[in-house]
């Protein structure tokens, strides 16, 4: 009943790092049934170097990451939002309008981690591990039989079941 590939946008603020982890796992691990996009409210301008580099390190292609605004997706058919902010630590999160299916994996921001260059490699292995187990469990997901309602049910108790990975 969804859309194949499920189009999945990735949405924080600043659309450096989660979100684009998000959409080259998203295109990784989907194998053709989803489909990663990312956006920010505030994009940074610029794609952090340590999210590509954590995407390297596991041979994760990327495909011309940029940070953009969600309104340069104006038009894009848009399944599935995932909010990747950290609203715990205060951070907004950027609101989708629409009746696109939204739901919330509240992940810390590796790009404020501060300390050693291994402090800092540890924070963005942290959340691509993250990403990586919760949009794996997305992508193994019947999505031929389910609707949007079931969609939002199933990506939070990913996310519920994933929170202490």
């Amino acid at each position: 009943m969804m859309n194949t590939p499920l189009n999945v946008l990735f949405l924080c603020t600043g659309n450096s790092c989660r979100s684009i982890i998000g959409e080259a796992l998203a295109d990784h691990l989907g194998q053709g049934k989803l489909h990663g996009l990312s956006a920010g409210s505030m994009p940074a301008g610029k794609v952090n170097e340590s999210a590509l580099a954590v995407l390297s390190r596991h041979g994760v292609s990327v495909n011309n990451p940029s940070s953009k605004s969600m309104d340069d997706l104006e038009g894009e058919r848009i399944d599935l939002v995932i909010t990747v902010c950290d609203a715990a630590a205060g951070e907004s999160c950027p609101v989708w309008l629409g009746d696109t299916p939204k739901v919330h994996w509240g992940l810390e921001d590796p790009a404020h981690v501060t300390g050693s260059e291994e402090t800092i490699r540890a924070a963005f292995e942290t959340t691509f591990n993250e990403l990586h187990a919760r949009i794996e469990a997305l992508a193994a997901l019947d999505l031929a039989s389910i609707n949007p309602l079931g969609l939002i049910a199933t990506a939070q108790k990913i996310h519920r079941d994933l929170g202490d990975s």
